[in-house]
């Protein structure tokens, strides 16, 4: 019987040698700079696409009444006294042709003057009208000048002193959206929203005030929840509320899609925030 033993030997192939990779620093060090360029030039890019989104966002946003909004942020700066400004006050010394003010600060145009801040917006906390405000700090103070102060001169003998103009402006700063809270801000915002969207005179069930009420709620626990990102409970409120919003809008554009689209625009809205897949945010930018 023949065998094949010789054949197999002289097919047999030698086994292949480890492969080994020839390189050097100078190769190492090419791959990194190119490898660092890329995720630069990613980086780069991320950073130009966000921008371009929040700009996007800013001017869907810039409508009149996004813009006649009030947020409690900027309407504190105009009363609060920071520490700089305190001791700036107690280091200044008085100009010497200073006005004093009422609240005992000097009003001097020079470096050294002292800061007040007024609470002279002329918005109203508490659904209190301009009107009511003027009734209260023109008219009654004039018809009760004459009037017997005992009691008023007890309660605050040292800022009231008979002086109507006195307790006329603590009656005004007292309502003052300015010395109100967040909660007073967002009652004014929502009050705004019921007389921007209205279609009647009380009008606060349309689908548009609604729309409008809790798209003030929304910017707020937007505002809240850049401040506070691990608040899980409010960022699910929020979910809720745009959830609540499409829904809205959604019934909006059955009954009548002039309106709908009239009422996106001056919510600074778009068709795909509406109709589209609400997911809930990780974080608000």
């Amino acid at each position: 019987m023949r065998t094949l033993a010789p054949f197999a030997a002289a097919v047999r192939c030698p086994a292949p040698a480890a492969r080994t990779i020839h390189t050097t620093a100078a190769a190492l060090s090419k791959r990194r700079e190119k490898r660092k360029a890329e995720l630069a030039a990613q980086r780069a890019a991320e950073v130009e696409a966000t921008r371009r989104a929040h700009e996007q966002l800013r001017k869907l946003k810039d409508t009149a009444f996004l813009n006649s909004l009030e947020h409690p942020e900027q309407l504190f700066q105009t009363t609060q006294i920071t520490q700089q400004d305190r001791a700036i006050s107690m280091s200044a010394t008085p100009a010497p042709g200073a006005e004093a003010t009422g609240d005992g600060e000097s009003a001097g145009s020079g470096g050294g003057s002292r800061v007040k801040r007024r609470a002279d917006s002329g918005k109203y906390s508490c659904h209190v009208q301009s009107s009511e405000i003027r009734l209260v700090t023109d008219v009654a103070p004039k018809a009760l000048a004459a009037a017997d102060n005992t009691y008023s001169a007890y309660l605050m003998p040292d800022t009231a002193g008979g002086s109507p103009a006195v307790q006329s402006d603590i009656v005004r700063r007292i309502v003052a959206l300015e010395n109100s809270s967040a909660k007073g801000v967002v009652h004014y915002n929502i009050r705004r929203a019921v007389e921007t969207f209205g279609r009647s005179d009380g009008d606060s069930g349309s689908p548009e005030v609604q729309a409008a009420v809790w798209t003030v709620r929304i910017n707020q626990l937007e505002d809240h929840l850049r401040s506070h990102r691990k608040d899980h409970q409010n960022r699910r409120a929020y979910t809720m509320l745009l959830h609540k919003r499409a829904k809205m809008l959604k019934y909006l554009r059955r009954e009548s899609l002039e309106r709908y689209y009239v009422c996106l625009k001056q919510l600074g809205l778009t068709k795909e925030m509406v109709e589209g897949e609400i997911v809930t945010p990780k974080r608000i930018a």
